[in-house]
C-alpha cells in the first residue's frame, strides 16, 4: 500500500471519530420533555457508552457505586466509576448497592445536565478527595515480600482517581471552580460541539504521577517521604492536543486519558488487614452502641429467625431420598438445632424453651412474670422460622453466631437470616405494631442478603451433574457426591412424618401406576389464605404480655390445625392402599404444606383435603389455596415446585377477587413433552380453553364430567375431542355432532356450548389420565401425551 493511500486511510478515519463525536453530541443535547430522571439516566448512558469505548478492557465499569476506604468513609454516589480489580478483593455487594474500595478506582466521573450546583458539585468532589488508603499491604515483587508501611517509596503510597465532570453545561460561568475541583471536564459548548477542559494546573506528566500515586500526605503527617526524589522529567501533557492529528475531542481523550491511566498502571496494593480491622472495629462498636441502647431504655429484644432458601434446597434434587432427607434437614433445622443452640449459649435453665403444651393450649408466656431468671423464650418455632424474646444484645449476638455456623455445617448452602428490635414493656403499648416493625425490618434485610455456602473443596477434578457442585465424598467405586447430597442422603435413613404413617413412599418407583413406566408425578403446594391478616386480627388490641401469649397460641392452632386435616385426608378410606402410600410429604409446617406423589392422587387428595376445609370453614375462617404441578416423574422437581407455586398464586389471585374471601381454590398446569414455554406463555395461548382457578363446588362438577367421559366414552373418542379443542371451535362442534350420531353425548348441562362449558369439557379431558378412575390405563396417559 502507497504512502499516499496511508494517508488517505488515517483521513478516513479522523472523519469516521469526527462523526462519532458529532453523534455524542446530539445524543447529549437530546431532551426528554418533563421528564428529568429519564433524560439525565439516558445521558448518563451516552457517557458511559464514550469510556466504554475509549478504556483498556483490563477495566471494569460500574454505575451508581459507592467508594470505600479502611478509615470506615464513603464517599457521595458515583454515576460512573472505572475501576481494576487485578489487586482488590471484589466489590462489596450490598444489595443491588455496590461498594468500592478506593484502591481500585482509577476514574469516577459525575454526570449533569446544563443546570451546575456550585456547592453541590465541590461537596461530591470532598467525598472522594476525602477518602484515604493505608500503606499496609503485603505483596510478592521480583525480589522479596514487599512491606508497603516499611518501604513505602518502593510503591504507590497514596492513591485517588482521576476526577471528570461531564456536563452539558457551555461552562462560560463556571471556569474558576471547575478547574480546581475537577481533572477533566467534557461538555458542549454554545453551538452544541463536545469540547474537552484538563486541569490547568498540571501540566507535566511527573505531576501527574505525583497526583494520582502520593496524593495528600500532609493527611497521614508521613514527612518521612520526600516525593522530589521521585521526580523524572518535565513531560508536557499538551502535546496530545497540540498535535493537529489530535484535535478532535474523542482522539484527545484516548489517548491522554490512557497515559494518565499509565502513570498509575496498575491499582495500588490492597491492605486487607487494615480492612479487616475496620469492619472488626465497626461491627464490636456497633454491638457495644447497641448493648448500652438496650440498658439504658429497653427491657427486652424481641428476634425472628428464618431460614431461606427452603424450597430450593428440598427440591434440589430428582432423588426422592434426597429431597426426603433435605425436608428432614430443613424441619430440624429450628426445632431441634436452633433449641440447642440456645440451650448451650444461655445454659439449660436461662432459655425457656418449651412452648408447646399440647396440640389444642400453648404453655403460658413465662419471661415477663416476676422472678423469671431466664435469660431468653421461645415464642414459637415453625416452618424455618422462630420467634425469640431476649434479655439482651450479648446472648443474641453469641446465639447468632453459632446458629448461622450450626446451619451451614447441617445443610451446606442454606442460610440464617435474623433481625431484631428491643422493647420495654411500659412503652409498647401494641404488641402488634411491635411484630409488625419487626417483620418489616426482616424482610428489607432478607432483599439484600448474599446467600453463603459452606466452603468444600475446588472442582478441580468432578463436580456432581444436578447443582455443579465439587464432589467431596465417595459412596460406593462408581458412586461420588457433595457434600450437600451427602448430609441428604444421612438424613433420609431417618422418618420423618412416621408420626402420621409409616407407608409413606420412599423411592420414585413408589409414585407410578406400574414398574418401570415412565409415568406422571403431581407435586402439590397447599397455602393457607390470608393467614397474616388472620393472625393480625387475633394480635389486635392486645398488650405485649397478652399479644405474645395470643401469638404462641394461633401459631400452635394453625400448624396442628393444617397438619390434623393433612393426617385425616391421608387415612381416609378412600385414599387407603395395601403396602405402600404413593405420596411423599416433604414441607408440613404451618399452613404451608408440600407433598409429591403418584399423579392420579393429586387432584383426588386436594379435594378431600379442601372438604375437610370446608366442614370447618364457618367456625374456623380458614381456608386454603392448592397448585399442582403434573410433571414426568424424571422432569426437575425444582422447576416442577416453582410451577406448582405458580398454580397457587393464580388460585389465590381468584380467591382475593371473589367478594366473599372464603372458600378454597385449585389451579394445576400438564408439562406435556418439554418445557420449552414457560407456563404463563402456555396458559396465554390456551386463555379461552384454561379459565380461572376452581373453587371446591366447581372441582366437584369437574370431577363429575370426568367421571361421566370416562365411564362413557370410549378412550378414542375422548382423544379426538380433545385434539379438535386444539384445532378450533368449528372442530369442536364437528367432534362433538360425530359423537352424537354415535351416540356419544355430553350430559345435559354441557350441551350448549358456551365459553364456561368449552372451559370445564377441555380441563375435564386434560385431567383424564390424572384422576384415579378404572379403565384409565397408561396407554391413555400416553396417547393424550402425544397429542399435547
Amino acid at each position: 500500500m502507497t504512502q499516499e493511500k496511508n494517508v488517505e486511510r488515517m483521513r478516513e478515519l479522523a472523519q469516521h471519530y469526527q462523526k462519532i463525536t458529532q453523534s455524542i453530541a446530539s445524543q447529549l443535547a437530546l431532551e426528554t420533555p418533563n421528564h428529568h430522571v429519564t433524560s439525565g439516566t439516558s445521558r448518563e448512558n451516552v457517557w458511559l457508552n464514550v469510556f466504554r469505548q475509549l478504556i483498556p478492557k483490563k477495566y471494569a465499569i460500574a454505575q451508581g457505586v459507592f467508594i470505600i476506604d479502611s478509615f470506615g468513609q464513603i464517599s457521595a454516589e458515583v454515576d460512573i466509576a472505572i475501576y481494576d480489580e487485578q489487586y482488590t478483593p471484589y466489590i462489596f455487594n450490598y444489595g443491588n448497592i455496590l461498594f468500592i474500595p478506593i484502591e481500585a478506582v482509577a476514574i469516577v466521573v459525575q454526570s449533569k445536565s446544563d443546570k451546575l450546583d456550585k456547592t453541590k458539585l465541590i461537596e461530591w468532589v470532598k467525598t472522594i478527595q476525602q477518602l484515604k488508603t493505608e500503606m499496609n499491604a503485603y505483596a510478592r515483587t521480583t525480589i522479596s515480600l514487599l512491606d508497603t508501611k516499611i518501604n513505602p517509596l518502593n510503591a504507590q503510597t497514596a492513591t485517588r482517581p482521576i476526577i471528570i465532570l461531564c456536563t452539558t453545561h457551555d461552562l462560560r460561568e463556571t471556569k474558576q471552580y471547575l478547574n480546581k475541583y475537577f481533572d477533566m471536564t467534557l461538555y458542549l459548548d454554545g453551538k452544541k460541539k463536545l469540547k474537552k477542559r484538563m486541569k490547568p494546573s498540571i501540566t507535566t506528566l511527573d505531576g501527574w504521577y505525583k497526583e494520582l500515586n502520593h496524593y495528600g500526605h500532609e493527611r497521614y503527617g508521613a514527612d518521612y517521604l520526600k516525593l522530589e526524589k521521585l521526580a523524572q522529567k518535565d513531560i508536557p501533557t499538551r502535546e496530545y492536543v497540540d498535535n493537529p492529528f489530535y484535535c478532535n475531542v474523542l482522539f484527545s481523550l484516548k489517548f491522554e486519558l490512557n497515559q494518565l491511566l499509565m502513570l498509575i498502571n496498575n491499582p495500588m496494593f490492597f491492605p486487607h488487614a487494615s480492612y479487616a480491622k475496620m469492619f472488626n472495629n465497626n461491627i464490636k462498636f456497633q454491638r457495644k452502641v447497641e448493648e448500652i441502647e438496650m440498658k439504658m431504655e429497653n427491657e427486652y429484644l424481641l428476634a425472628v429467625y428464618d431460614i431461606t432458601g427452603i424450597q430450593e434446597y428440598i427440591f434440589a434434587s430428582n432423588r426422592l431420598k434426597e429431597n426426603m432427607g433435605a425436608s428432614f434437614i430443613v424441619g430440624n433445622m429450628v426445632k431441634k438445632h436452633f433449641v440447642n443452640t440456645l440451650k448451650e449459649c444461655a445454659g439449660k435453665d436461662g432459655v425457656l424453651t418449651d412452648w408447646k403444651k399440647n396440640k389444642n393450649k400453648a404453655l403460658e408466656f413465662s419471661l415477663f412474670k416476676k422472678g423469671c431468671k431466664a435469660e431468653a423464650e421461645i415464642v414459637y418455632t415453625g416452618g424455618g422460622n422462630a420467634l425469640v424474646v431476649y434479655r439482651d444484645w450479648a446472648l443474641y449476638n453469641k446465639v447468632n453466631q453459632k446458629f448461622a455456623l450450626k446451619v451451614l455445617e447441617e445443610s451446606a448452602s442454606l442460610t440464617m437470616v435474623t433481625e431484631a428490635i428491643p422493647f420495654s414493656l411500659e412503652n409498647t403499648t401494641s404488641y402488634a405494631d411491635l411484630y409488625e416493625k419487626l417483620m418489616a425490618k426482616l424482610n428489607k434485610t432478607k432483599s439484600k442478603i448474599v446467600h453463603t455456602k459452606l466452603n468444600q473443596t475446588l472442582p478441580v477434578f468432578a463436580q456432581e451433574p444436578f447443582k455443579g457442585e465439587p464432589i467431596t465424598k465417595k459412596i460406593k467405586q462408581y458412586e461420588f457426591l457433595s457434600t450437600e447430597q451427602w448430609l441428604k442422603r444421612e438424613a433420609s435413613k431417618v422418618e420423618f412424618f412416621a408420626d402420621i404413617s409409616d407407608k409413606f413412599a420412599t423411592k420414585t418407583s413408589d409414585l407410578k401406576r406400574q414398574a418401570g413406566e415412565d409415568s406422571y408425578t403431581a407435586i402439590v403446594h397447599i397455602d393457607g389464605n390470608s393467614m397474616g391478616e388472620w393472625l393480625k386480627k387475633s394480635l389486635e388490641k392486645k398488650t405485649v404480655q397478652d399479644g405474645m401469649q395470643q401469638h404462641r397460641t394461633s401459631s400452635l392452632k394453625i400448624t396442628n390445625y393444617f397438619r390434623t386435616i393433612f393426617e385425616d385426608t391421608v387415612t381416609v378410606k378412600e385414599m387407603q392402599v395395601e403396602d405402600t402410600i404413593p405420596l411423599r410429604p416433604l414441607i408440613l409446617d404451618g399452613d404451608d404444606i408440600t407433598f409429591i406423589c403418584r399423579a392420579d392422587w393429586g387432584i383426588e387428595f386436594t379435594k378431600n383435603f379442601f372438604e375437610k376445609l370446608k366442614k370447618n370453614g364457618e367456625d374456623t375462617g380458614i381456608y386454603a389455596c392448592a397448585g399442582i404441578a403434573f410433571v414426568h416423574s424424571h422432569f426437575p422437581f425444582q422447576l416442577a415446585y416453582e410451577i406448582a407455586e405458580q398454580c397457587c398464586q393464580r388460585a389465590k389471585k381468584r380467591y382475593y377477587d371473589s367478594n366473599s374471601k372464603k372458600g378454597s381454590y385449585l389451579d394445576f398446569y400438564i408439562v406435556r413433552g418439554s418445557y420449552v414455554q414457560t407456563m404463563d406463555e402456555q396458559l396465554a395461548a390456551r386463555k379461552e380453553l384454561v379459565g380461572e382457578a376452581y373453587d371446591f363446588d366447581e372441582l366437584e362438577r369437574l370431577l363429575e364430567l370426568i367421571t361421566n367421559l370416562t365411564e362413557k366414552w370410549p378412550r378414542s373418542r375422548l382423544m379426538k375431542l380433545y385434539e379438535a379443542f386444539l384445532v378450533s371451535n368449528e372442530a369442536v362442534k364437528l367432534a362433538l355432532l360425530e359423537a352424537a350420531s354415535r351416540g356419544f353425548l355430553l350430559p345435559e348441562e354441557y350441551k350448549e356450548l358456551n365459553e364456561d362449558s368449552k372451559k370445564i369439557i377441555f380441563n375435564a379431558l386434560q385431567l383424564i389420565e390424572f384422576v384415579r378412575k378404572e379403565g384409565v390405563t397408561n396407554e391413555t396417559v400416553q396417547a393424550f401425551d402425544y397429542i399435547g
